[in-house]
């Protein structure tokens, strides 16, 4: 039997799933977040991206950085300074990206 959805239906439908895959990735060790619609990996060389660093820059650039700042509420000029001087291994990177972009960090 087929089954009809409205919109919001499969909306939701979509959302659901796509949380499930992400808690999937997040128990296999692997990081994700939503860019967009779409679930991208956070981690090494097999994944979308490198690092959390890595994410957010590639935000910036795709948004312009006025999206993104208006979207996280930064400064414009602490953004661009952040991204010249804090190392991509820093806490605020996994932060932000756990604070805007629906992230979950890997069960390592």
């Amino acid at each position: 039997m087929i089954e009809i959805m409205t919109q919001e239906q499969a909306r939701t439908f979509r959302e659901q799933r796509l949380l499930e895959e992400q808690r999937k990735l997040a128990e296999q060790g692997i990081s994700s977040a939503f860019e967009g619609q779409f679930l991208v990996t956070i981690g090494d060389s097999s994944c979308d991206y490198y690092n959390f660093k890595h994410f957010i820059t590639t935000q910036i650039f795709e948004m312009g950085i006025d999206n993104f700042v208006e979207k996280t509420d930064w400064d414009k000029k602490e953004v661009i300074e952040y991204l010249a001087t804090v190392d991509q291994y820093d806490d605020l990177w996994e932060e932000q990206v756990m604070d805007y972009f629906g992230g979950m960090e890997g069960n390592y």
